[in-house]
């Protein structure tokens, strides 16, 4: 599976899915979820409080799956690595992961991921990146449908610290 650096805005990605950086009770106020959801109007969010409602809130370092509303893609993944805690290590990568799983099973060739836990939930930009990549390569790549990942800065400083990791 291929993966490359995007710079700018997720809101505005093009493809499969797109995944929110979450947390665990779905609430989609400020940072990648905030533009997230402004870009696909209110039934994602409405969308979200019903997996909540029904289920509870999910517990830190798994996802769930709702449609995309007006945005260019399939549907949202929402990884919740933070939420009633902080994001950890633990909880970024298990999130990640669940992104994929979630992914594959509903036949997502092409994913975009902001970098998790690192805007709102203060984790630190370059660790939550090499934690997410190191997740991607460790998924099981010949295996899977999931032809490309994309992963998002949102300034330049972030984009070449991704690229950096990449290399």
């Amino acid at each position: 599976m291929l993966i490359r650096v995007e710079r700018g805005d997720i809101s505005s990605f093009d493809g499969d899915a797109v995944v929110n950086a979450a947390n665990n009770h779905l609430r989609m106020g400020g940072g990648v979820a905030g533009a997230l959801a402004a870009r696909g109007g209110p039934s994602i969010q409405e969308e979200c409080d019903a997996i909540v409602r029904r289920n509870g809130p999910l517990a830190l370092g798994q996802a769930a799956v709702t449609g995309a509303g007006e945005l260019a893609v399939r549907c949202v993944i929402h990884a919740a690595a933070m939420g009633d805690g902080p994001p950890t290590a633990h909880s970024i990568r298990s999130a990640t992961r669940e992104a994929l799983r979630l992914a594959e099973g509903r036949g997502v060739r092409t994913i975009a991921f902001p970098v998790l836990g690192a805007g709102i939930g203060g984790f630190p930009f370059e660790e939550s990146a090499r934690l997410m990549i190191e997740e991607i390569r460790a998924y099981p790549g010949d295996e899977t449908n999931i032809d490309a990942v994309v992963l998002y800065g949102y300034t330049e400083e972030q984009a070449a610290t991704l690229r950096r990791l990449l290399s």
